[in-house]
Parts: structure tokens; sequence; C-alpha cells
């Protein structure tokens, strides 16, 4: 049954790599300024089935060798881990293949012949509702205090010794004696949650603007809703993600059958995981493929910034005040890497959790 879940996790991901390039702006094709015309181009729809083909067959491959290799050694857990760094190794790479195809031809084109490159700006775009409200997380934050409670009321009813680590199995692998640190360190990781998709939502609403120069008003309520439908994801994932922590840590307290855990939790992350996948194919990044009015289609070419996306996934611009922007390849948003904060944005998501790893080990 856990290898059952681990391939359909890995199912999911592969789906959500093959459809890339369908959900990805139309203005944009692996990383590659493009006009929203040329995306029906038979070259370049020919390059997006190739892709999708690819990277299905790459994941039969990884996930036929994963099999196998639990099949012989019955090391689920380690083989996942590998797994998943090969998986996205081989991702990246075979995107790095299609993005210099995509630039070579775009070299032959000459698509910006005789229109104006242009970037709209909406001034009443952040008067809108964007986001929904922060207020929503009072209800993780009633779960989280909820559990910091129950921890402390109920210290004298947990064991001595505490199973912090299981594998796919179920099977414990780490203990720990009992203490206020060791038994408030879920509760923590609530916290740090709830900290995390606060500011996730508020970055939301905060990100650049990005409306299509040729299609403006159309993309200006796709790009509304788009952050909209995302921040209900947000709100909605945190509190799965804070539950199922309660219910960990209810463990310590209560008998609960270790199965319901194991498989809980796996199935909190299928269920993250295919709702990520089905949002992103329903809604498209920015909400490109969300069905509003077409609007009045301008004379002029979004304007061409390749030069500050390198390899078209890293965005690095000093001109750009913007610290959040999004995806070129994908649905969400990345970090502009030219911005101070952003690295330290990046330093601390990495640093918080292996102090936390550390304190609590």
């Amino acid at each position: 049954m856990e290898t059952i879940m681990v391939l359909i996790f890995f199912g999911l991901v592969a789906v959500m790599m093959a459809v890339t390039p369908y959900i990805t702006r139309k203005t944009e094709s692996f990383g590659v300024t493009i006009p929203e015309a040329a995306y029906l181009d038979p070259e370049l729809k020919k390059l997006r089935k190739q892709y999708a083909a690819v990277i299905i067959v790459f994941s039969i491959l990884l996930a036929a060798a994963l099999f196998i290799a639990v099949s012989t050694s019955q090391l689920l857990q380690t083989g996942f881990a590998l797994a998943v760094l090969v998986d996205i190794a081989g991702n990246f790479l075979i995107y790095l293949y299609f993005h210099r195809k995509m630039k070579a031809i775009k070299k032959t084109r000459n698509w910006a012949t005789g229109k104006k490159q242009a970037i709209i700006v909406d001034p009443k775009f952040r008067s809108q509702k964007l986001i929904f409200s922060n207020a929503w997380f009072l209800i993780h934050a009633s779960v989280t205090a909820a559990t910091f409670l129950m921890t402390w009321l109920c210290y004298g009813r947990i064991p001595d010794r505490i199973a912090m680590h299981y594998d796919f199995n179920g099977t414990p692998t780490d203990w720990v004696e009992k203490s206020y640190r060791t038994v408030f360190e879920l509760p923590t990781v609530q916290l740090f949650l709830l900290i995390l998709f606060i500011w996730l939502n508020t970055m939301i609403a905060k990100s650049k603007q990005q409306l299509n120069a040729e299609r403006p008003e159309a993309s200006l309520e796709q790009n509304v809703r788009f952050r909209r439908r995302w921040s209900a994801f947000m709100i909605i994932t945190g509190l799965l993600m804070i539950l199922l922590f309660f219910a960990i840590q209810l463990s310590f307290i209560v008998p609960v059958p270790i199965a319901w855990l194991s498989y809980g939790g796996m199935g909190a992350v299928l269920l993250i995981v295919a709702g990520a996948v089905l949002l992103s194919v329903i809604t498209g990044q920015g909400g490109s493929r969300i069905r509003v009015g077409n609007g009045a289609v301008q004379g002029r070419f979004q304007y061409d910034d390749d030069a500050y996306w390198k390899l078209g996934v890293f965005y690095f611009n000093r001109n750009d005040p913007s610290l959040w922007v999004e995806k070129r390849f994908g649905s969400g948003w990345t970090l502009n890497f030219a911005h101070p904060a952003g690295w330290i944005i990046l330093g601390l998501i990495i640093l918080i959790p292996l102090l936390l790893g550390v304190f609590f080990s």
C-alpha cells in the first residue's frame, strides 16, 4: 500500500511537469518571451508535445526503477528520497534542453518586428481584493494554541520515551526522552507553519503586477482571480498541515493507531499535491486558463525581459524593486534574486527548519 501511494505521488508530479508548458502564460514558452499569437505556431505545439512525452517516459522509467529497488531491498524510505532527487535533477535537465531549443527558434523568427514593446501597469490594481483575508488564519492559530495547551495540560500522560519518526510501514525509527523541549517540538513546527502561510498569503497580494500587453483588460481580471484562488489554496493547505500535526501530537497522549497517522499523513500530502496540480491546470499561470472576455487586442508585443531570466527560471534584475515575480515556467511565484531581501528570505527558509531540527534533536 505504501509503495502504491509513493507511485501515485510520482504520477501526480509527472502530470504536473508534463502539463507545465500548457499552463504557463501564452506569452512565454520554456522560459522565453513570445507573442501570444506564436503560442499556436505548429513548431511550438510540437515542442510542447515532445516535452510532455519525454517527461512521462522519464517518470515511468524512474517509477519502475523505484518499484524494482523496493521489491528487492525493501528500503522504501531511502529509495523514495533518492528518487525525489533524481526526479528533480532529471526534470530540470529536460527543461534546459527544451529551453535552449526554444531560444534557437526565437532567434530565427522576427516576432517583434513592427510591434512596440510595452509593460502595462494598472494603478488601481492593488486596491482590488487580491487575496482572502489573513483573518482566516485565526482558525489555524486556534488549532495551534489548542495543541500547545493540550500538551501543557496533559504532559504527565505522555510516555517517558516518544517515537518521533516512523518509516513508511509505521515502524518507529527514532525515539527521544520526554522533556518539555521534545514534547513541544511539533507545536513549535505548527507555529512556524502558521507564520509561513500568513507570509505566503501576504506575498501573493504584494507580488509584482504582470499584465498581458496584448490583452490588458482580460489579463487584469485573470490575474485577480489567479491570486485569489491560490490564496484560498494556501489557507486550506495550511489548515490541513496544522491539523495533521495536531493529530500526531494527540497520539502522544491517547492511543491512536499508527496506521491511521501513516496513511493519513501520506494521504494529506497526496491531496495537497493533487490539489496543486488541479488548480494549476484549471487556472494557469497568471490566470491564463481562466475564461474571461478577450477584450480589445492591442498591436503591442510583451516587453522582452529574457536577459533578466537566467536559464529562463531565475529572475535577476537590479532595476526591478519587486521582490516576488511570477514564474516563467510553471505556476506560482519566484524571487528576484537581485533583490537583497531575496537572499535573506531564501536563507531564512533554509535556516529556520535546520535550527528547529538542531534545537529539538
